[in-house]
């Protein structure tokens, strides 16, 4: 049984909102794209749906990508989320992978390159989803045992204790 991944793009470009799903639905098959044309409309669509990564543009009307990125991080704290810049914006680019975004995207766009960087990053969440359920199955395991255990301890008490009167 396969999952199907889903990815959200945020941008005020209609033409970038068109074409990189397309990019990404010929590359990634299997991937569910969703768009959003502002970052109020992003956060409406966060609020109801879990993604396996966030697309989002830095400079956008309203609020920008870095205060997105910031609602991100606390509303969805483990969605991996990429940044897409324009060129000479060093400056919001360290201060996006210091706020917690996992890669930055610069315009024009080198479809590969996104297309890569978006798979590094579905398969970085994918596989710490996997480790945090490893870890929930161990704990619970680990809890099963300690039960087993105190409840073997009680017993032979239980038995000793008939055996000597």
């Amino acid at each position: 049984m396969t999952t199907t991944l889903s990815v959200l793009i945020v941008d005020d470009d209609p033409a970038l909102l068109q074409a990189l799903p397309q990019a990404l639905r010929l590359r990634m098959g299997g991937v569910t794209v969703e768009t959003a044309e502002s970052a109020a409309a992003a956060l409406e669509r966060i609020a109801v749906q879990d993604y396996d990564a966030i697309v989002t543009d830095i400079k956008m009307p309203g609020m920008d990508g870095l205060a997105l990125l910031a609602e991100i991080r606390t509303r969805r704290p483990d969605t991996p989320t990429l940044i897409i810049t324009g060129h000479g914006e060093n400056e919001l680019v360290v201060r996006a992978l210091r706020g917690g975004a996992c890669d930055f995207i610069q315009k024009p766009i080198d479809r590969g390159y996104f297309v890569a960087a978006l798979y590094r990053a579905i398969w970085a969440h994918v596989q710490n989803r996997k480790a945090k359920d490893r870890q929930l199955a161990l704990e619970s395991c680990a809890e099963e045992l300690e039960r087993i255990v105190q409840k073997l301890e009680r017993e032979p008490r239980a038995v000793s204790g008939r055996a000597e009167s």
